[in-house]
């Protein structure tokens, strides 16, 4: 009997425990884009961020430079609507490219819309060694069709390749505007947020979670900031990516890592230019 009772005084505690987990409501995740939301826009005509990027092909070896991203951001318009024009450049250099042989001089162009900030348009240009492919993703709210325009220039004469997909399940954040809608919200730990993302095309749900408030030291100064991670691959090859956003009025993405097929990629910020304030790190190889 005494066993029984001992057996009974465990169960009771964790039967009540299971039926509270369960009967207790999980909050939905917010929206980071729609629902006629009224932001606050923390980014600015002229703003310029630039980033050394640096590997890390395996645990046991020490990360070593590879190369520059820098993201800029100007007012403009795209079929007679008020948009922002993100504009992105990487580039490798150091050990990626002397001892890898592999050259980077990938672009990247986003358009995005100035008051709900959906994407209308993204477009690639891809310069690696001989490979040289140019995407265009334009997302047609009125249709509500995605158009994917592909063109190999390796090839002679160059290949083209068109797709179409039916069906925008809500409004679309591309693969380089979401570094900056993020910026819409004022982040804070144990927020979770869902957004409809689209690299080459058809658009898939990711989620953002804000873990925690951390502080980023660079090599420009250092930044109280919040971490965000994903769920749901952000790029194609999927892989977790880990974001910081500054806590300060203007949210800037100050350092982010990339779990990729070979190793990670970690970038920290080495330049900010905006009408405000500009420090940079130069490189004197």
């Amino acid at each position: 009997m005494a066993v029984r009772r001992d057996l009974l005084f465990i169960l009771v505690p964790l039967v009540f425990l299971a039926v509270v987990l369960v009967a207790t409501p999980q909050k939905a995740p917010l929206e980071l884009l729609g629902n006629g939301q009224h932001h606050s826009v923390p980014f600015q005509e002229g703003e310029k961020l630039r980033y050394e990027v640096n590997w890390k092909p395996l645990f046991f070896t020490p990360a070593f430079r590879a190369g520059e991203l820098t993201f800029s951001i100007q007012q403009s318009e795209y079929k007679e609507r008020p948009t922002y024009t993100i504009s992105a450049s990487a580039f490798s250099e150091g050990l990626l490219s002397s001892i890898a042989g592999l050259q980077i001089r990938d672009t990247f162009e986003s358009n995005i819309d100035r008051e709900t900030f959906r994407s209308y348009r993204l477009f690639r240009q891809v310069r690696q060694n001989k490979r040289k492919r140019d995407l265009e993703v334009v997302f047609d709210y009125d249709r509500d069709t995605i158009l994917v325009h592909e063109t190999n220039l390796a090839k002679d004469p160059p290949e083209e390749v068109h797709k179409k997909f039916d069906g925008i399940p809500g409004p679309i954040a591309d693969v380089l505007s979401i570094f900056y809608v993020a910026r819409l919200h004022q982040l804070e730990p144990g927020q979770e947020y869902q957004v409809h993302l689209s690299e080459r095309g058809k658009a898939k749900q990711i989620r953002l979670q804000v873990q925690t408030r951390e502080k980023v030291q660079t090599e420009i100064g250092e930044f109280n900031a919040v971490r965000v991670s994903t769920v749901g691959g952000l790029f194609r090859d999927g892989g977790d990516f880990r974001i910081w956003y500054s806590t300060g009025p203007f949210r800037f993405p100050v350092q982010f890592e990339a779990d990729v097929k070979f190793g990670t990629i970690y970038g920290k910020l080495i330049g900010l230019e905006t009408p405000q304030e500009s420090r940079s790190v130069i490189r004197i190889d």
